[in-house]
């Protein structure tokens, strides 16, 4: 009878190790699925900078500096606390309501992918002087441009040129 029992013991403790084994597989498994994930978003991880330059008239450069596409979801700009909508209301804004710009080419953020490494220049002024003279004028207001911009997989982000701040999650709906 003794033997028995040792035999029944001996089976409960045989299946409770497999049972443990099983839970703890499954558990390094979901680990790293997790971990997996993880690796896909930063595998495609954007990140956005702008800036100004002067070297040959006026610019602003949007840079995707990141390893993966940068889709750009608003953007949002201001001279002196009010908003403005376009380049063009930027320049009325900044030079009055009789501004010529020679020189002017003008193109929109709004609702365009970034390819990580790539940049877009929606503004730029080839004229040297104008170009300047533009940008002096510019400093002499508080101008700000934010632009929100998410990764393919739903990650979002906001900078305003050189800070950038998380968001929440968001459903693209691209499948």
């Amino acid at each position: 009878m003794t033997e028995n029992r040792f035999k029944k013991h001996s089976e409960y403790l045989l299946a409770a190790t497999a049972l443990f084994v099983s839970l703890s597989t499954l558990g390094v498994y979901a680990y790293q699925a997790k971990v997996m994930k993880e690796q896909q978003h930063v595998s495609v991880w954007p990140y956005v900078e702008w800036s100004t330059g002067n070297l040959t008239g006026f610019r602003i450069t949007v840079e995707n500096k990141g390893v993966g596409p940068a889709l750009i979801r608003s953007v949002a700009m201001s001279v002196d606390g009010k908003r403005v909508t376009n380049n063009r209301e930027l320049l009325t804004a900044v030079l009055g309501p009789e501004w010529t710009m020679p020189g002017l080419i003008n193109s929109s953020l709004h609702d365009r992918v970034l390819a990580a490494g790539g940049e877009i220049t929606p503004i730029t002024i080839t004229d040297v002087t104008a170009g300047r003279a533009f940008e002096a004028e510019l400093r002499k207001h508080a101008f700000q441009l934010s632009i929100t911009y998410c990764s393919i997989y739903g990650d979002c982000w906001v900078t305003d040129g050189t800070q950038v701040k998380r968001l929440p999650k968001v459903e693209l709906g691209l499948y």
